[in-house]
C-alpha cells in the first residue's frame, strides 16, 4: 500500500526532493565555494536568522524550554516566547548526531520537503486533480513572492524580488509553522470531508501543539473554525458544529500547559516592563489591503460552487483574513498582521489562484470542444507554473547568495576564536563581546552572555540599561560626554532601541522620539555607573572572558586592566580571562 502511495504520486515526491535541495543548497555549496576560507561559520541574511539559531542552540545545551536563552539569569523562569518549533529543529540534528551547521542543513532540506508534500496532499485532497496539486506546492514553496508588486517585471530582467533567500530556509520561522499550518489543513479536511475521528484527533494534536509554536498559526486557524461554525449554522448542520467544536476544544485542552506558563509569566516583577517595550501600535483602523479582497471577489466569482464541501471550508479560509487582520477595530490593538499576510495569506492566495486556473482551463477546453480536443491543456499550464516557480526559486537563492556572499566570509575571522573558546571554556560561562559578535559566539559556543539577548522575563530596563552603560564605557565615553552624546539622533535611536524596544517606534513612527527627559536621567545614571569599579561590576555579573575585536572596536583596551589576564592573541582578536 505504501510503495503504491509511492508510485501514485512519485512527481509530487520528486518534486518535494527539489525544492528541499533548491532551500538548502546556497549553505551547502558555500562551505564547497570557499572550502580554503571557511571557518565553520555559516549566518545567511535573512531577517532575525541569528536570533533563531542562538535559541536552537539554546536547546541543544540542554534547555528546551527557552526561558532565557543564552543569558546567564533566568533559566527557570516561564518563558515568553513558546520553543515547539526550536525544540524541534534542535532534536533532529540531536538524533542524527549533527553540529549546529548540519542540523540547520537538514532543516533546510527537510523541513521544506515535508512542507511541500503537506501543501500537495491538502490541494490534492480539495482539488481531486495530482498536476494542480504539484503546481499549487511548487508555486507555493519557491514563488509565491511573485505576489508582491513589481516582481514579475523583475523575473522578465532575470532579477530577484528578494534578495534574503526563500523564506523556507529560514529557521525556524516560518520554515516549521509552514508545516503545522498547511499539515493542519490536511488533516481537518479529511475530517471535515470524511468524517472520521482519526482525522479529527490528528487536527486537534497539530491545533493544539501549533500554540507552543508560533501564536500567529493557532490564531488564523481559530478564526478559520469560527467561521466555518458560523457558516455551517446558517446551513443548520449541528453535527458538523459539533464535530469542528471538538477538534478546537481539543487544542484548547492541549495548550492548557501553555496558558498556565502565561499566567505564571504575568506574575513576575518585570512582565510589565517586557510588555511596554513590545507595546503594539494603538488603533482601531480597518485594514484590508489589496491581496485579501481581491482573492476574495475571484474566489467568489470563479470557485466552483458545485464542489459543495470544497466551496463550504474555503470560503471560510479566505474570510478568515479579514478577521486576523482586522481584530484591533475591538481590541484597539495591531498585532503586527504583516505576519498574517506572508506566512498565510500569500501562500492561500497561490494556492486558490492556481485552483481556481486549473478548473477553468478545463471547464473552458471542453466548452471549446474540438479546437483543444487534441492538446492537454492541463498538462502545459503545469509545465509552465512549475517551470516559472523553480526558475524564481533559483534566482531568488543565487542573488541572496550573491548579496550575502562578502558578509559570511567576513564573519570566517570568528573561527579561530570560537574554536578557542570551544576548547579552553567551560559551559555556561559568561562572555562579554561586543553586541554584533555576540550572536556569533553564541551560536556556536555553549557560553552565557553578559548583555541580555532577546526579550525574556529576566531582561529588566535596569540589566538593559547597564549593558549598554558597560559598552559606553568601554568605548572610553566620560560623564561629561554622555549628556550630549546620548542626544544624538543616531545615538538616540539605539538607547530606545536597546532599552524600550519598539515602544517608541510603535507609537510615533521612530525610535527616536524618546523623550529628552528620560535621556537626561540617563546620563546621570551613567556617571554614577562610572564610580563602580570595574572590577567589582564583572565579579557582580559573574564575567569571566572578555572578546575584544580590535578592529572594530580599538577604544576597548583591555591589557590597562589588571584584572585581566590574556590567553588568546591572534590577527584582530584577543581574549581575555577575569
Amino acid at each position: 500500500m505504501n510503495l503504491q502511495l509511492i508510485k501514485t504520486h512519485q512527481w509530487a515526491i520528486l518534486l518535494a526532493f527539489l525544492v528541499g535541495i533548491i532551500v538548502a543548497f546556497p549553505q551547502f555549496y558555500f562551505s564547497y565555494d570557499h572550502s580554503e576560507t571557511y571557518q565553520g561559520i555559516y549566518i545567511a541574511n535573512s531577517d532575525s536568522e541569528a536570533y533563531y539559531l542562538n535559541r536552537v542552540q539554546e536547546v541543544r545545551d540542554g534547555h528546551p524550554s527557552l526561558n532565557s536563552a543564552h543569558f546567564k539569569d533566568g533559566k527557570d523562569d516561564p518563558y515568553l516566547f513558546p520553543p515547539l518549533d526550536e525544540i524541534l529543529v534542535a532534536y533532529l540534528g540531536k538524533t542524527f548526531f549533527l553540529d549546529l551547521n548540519n542540523t540547520i542543513l537538514l532543516a533546510r532540506f527537510l523541513f521544506p520537503f515535508l512542507g511541500f508534500l503537506a501543501v500537495y496532499g491538502f490541494v490534492f485532497l480539495l482539488s481531486k486533480e495530482k498536476l494542480t496539486a504539484i503546481s499549487a506546492a511548487t508555486a507555493v514553496c519557491l514563488a509565491k513572492s511573485l505576489l508582491s508588486r513589481g516582481a514579475l517585471i523583475a523575473l522578465l530582467k532575470g532579477e530577484a524580488s528578494v534578495t534574503a533567500f526563500l523564506d523556507l530556509g529560514r529557521p525556524v520561522h516560518p520554515q516549521v509553522d509552514f508545516l503545522f499550518f498547511f499539515g493542519f489543513l490536511l488533516f481537518f479536511w479529511l475530517f471535515f470531508e470524511r468524517k472520521r475521528w482519526i482525522w479529527g484527533a490528528a487536527s486537534a494534536l497539530i491545533l493544539g501543539s501549533s500554540f507552543y509554536a508560533y501564536p500567529y498559526t493557532w490564531s488564523f486557524l481559530y478564526a478559520f473554525l469560527g467561521v466555518l461554525c458560523l457558516i455551517l449554522l446558517f446551513q443548520k448542520k449541528r453535527q458538523d458544529i459539533k464535530r469542528i467544536a471538538l477538534v478546537a476544544m481539543g487544542g484548547i485542552i492541549i495548550a492548557i500547559p501553555y496558558f498556565l506558563n502565561f499566567y505564571e509569566a504575568t506574575l513576575y516583577p518585570f512582565f510589565e516592563e517586557i510588555i511596554f517595550r513590545g507595546r503594539l501600535v494603538e488603533t482601531h483602523q480597518i485594514i484590508l489591503g489589496f491581496l485579501v479582497p481581491s482573492m476574495f471577489i475571484i474566489f467568489l466569482l470563479f470557485f466552483p460552487r458545485k464542489w459543495r464541501q470544497q466551496y463550504i471550508f474555503s470560503l471560510a479560509l479566505f474570510i478568515a483574513p479579514f478577521i486576523v487582520l482586522n481584530q484591533q477595530i475591538i481590541t484597539g490593538k495591531d498585532f503586527s498582521s504583516g505576519h498574517y499576510h506572508w506566512n498565510y495569506h500569500q501562500p492561500l492566495a497561490v494556492v486558490f489562484l492556481i485552483i481556481i486556473l486549473f478548473y477553468q482551463i478545463k471547464f473552458w477546453s471542453r466548452r471549446a470542444g474540438k479546437l483543444f480536443k487534441n492538446i492537454n491543456t492541463s498538462k502545459i499550464l503545469a509545465f509552465l507554473i512549475i517551470g516559472v516557480s523553480i526558475y524564481t526559486g533559483i534566482v531568488i537563492q543565487s542573488a541572496s547568495y550573491a548579496k550575502s556572499e562578502d558578509q559570511i566570509l567576513y564573519i570566517q575571522r570568528y573561527g579561530p576564536v570560537v574554536e578557542w573558546l570551544n576548547v579552553n571554556t567551560e559551559k555556561e560561562e559568561v562572555v562579554l563581546a561586543a553586541p554584533e559578535q555576540l550572536d556569533i559566539l553564541l551560536i556556536y559556543t555553549s557560553l552565557d552572555s553578559f548583555y541580555p539577548n532577546g526579550p525574556y522575563l529576566s531582561t529588566s530596563n535596569e540589566k538593559l540599561l547597564t549593558a549598554l552603560f558597560l559598552f559606553y564605557r568601554l568605548d572610553g565615553v566620560s560623564g561629561e560626554d554622555a549628556r550630549d552624546l546620548f542626544l544624538r539622533e543616531q545615538e538616540r535611536r539605539k538607547i530606545s532601541f536597546n532599552v524600550y524596544g519598539a515602544y517608541y517606534k510603535n507609537i510615533s513612527g521612530d525610535a527616536k522620539s524618546i523623550p529628552d527627559q528620560i535621556l537626561y536621567s540617563f546620563a546621570e545614571k551613567y556617571q554614577d555607573f562610572l564610580l563602580i569599579p570595574l572590577d567589582k561590576f564583572f565579579k557582580m555579573y559573574d564575567i569571566k572572558y572578555v572578546v575584544w575585536d580590535k578592529k572594530n572596536h580599538p577604544k576597548w583596551q583591555p591589557d590597562q586592566y589588571q584584572f585581566l589576564n590574556k590567553v588568546y592573541e591572534e590577527g584582530d582578536f584577543a581574549i581575555y580571562e577575569n
